[in-house]
């Protein structure tokens, strides 16, 4: 009993130890990643690599594999610096974000599904997997409108997208667009009112110019 009590404390004082590294870390990655120095941002990558090594609480390392997938990001632009560009990192982004949206399946009333699945449709869109685009979109629209709220992390949120999409009506309108966009691209005579009545103009612009092209 006593060697079982000893590893019980074990346990608990290495998750004690875990979440106080992240809380030591986070605030100074967060201003990493929101630099306006490039390579600041991009060097980031390592020390939310090095954190999530250390972690075993789930959110915590949500948060982190969001992070990553937001610079990564960043290095699939190819229309940006060649020196930061790599074919494989919308491939990463995607394995995140997937991975995230599997582990917080069952917990929507909490940020990290819907962060996933607003970073998630890019990469999607980029391979032409519009069918699972529509379904990241639709799928988090139906989960918001059963929720009384989302338990956000808005220092987290705030770097990785905007304030605005704290409002969860903003949120919804970023998701019905991604969801007219995804039926769009499959098939540009689709009929997608039922996800554009009622968009404001700056949405409304997004669709116009996928219909037009």
């Amino acid at each position: 009993m006593k060697r079982i009590m000893t590893i019980v404390l074990s346990v608990a004082a290495s998750q004690v130890l875990a979440s106080s590294v992240y809380e030591s870390e986070i605030g100074s990655i967060l201003q990493d990643v929101s630099s306006t120095n490039r390579m600041v941002r991009l060097n980031a990558t390592n020390r939310i690599d090095t954190l999530m090594m250390s972690l075993s609480n789930r959110e915590e390392i949500a948060t982190c594999k969001l992070l990553m997938a937001k610079l990564r990001t960043e290095c699939a632009d190819i229309m940006g610096d060649e020196s930061i560009y790599d074919f494989h990192a919308y491939h990463d982004v995607t394995n995140l974000c997937w991975s995230v949206l599997h582990d917080f399946d069952a917990e929507r009333a909490t940020w990290p599904f819907y962060g996933a699945s607003l970073l998630l449709p890019l990469p999607l869109s980029m391979d032409r997997r519009y069918g699972d685009m529509f379904f990241v979109a639709t799928n988090a629209l139906s989960s918001i409108d059963v929720q009384n709220e989302i338990l956000i992390d808005t220092n987290v949120w705030s770097v990785i997208f905007s304030p605005e999409l704290l409002q969860m009506s903003n949120m919804k309108v970023s998701f019905r667009t991604i969801a007219a966009s995804s039926l769009l691209l499959s098939d540009s005579a689709a009929d997608v009112s039922a996800y554009t009545n009622g968009l404001p103009v700056s949405a409304l612009s997004v669709i116009n110019a996928i219909r037009s092209e």
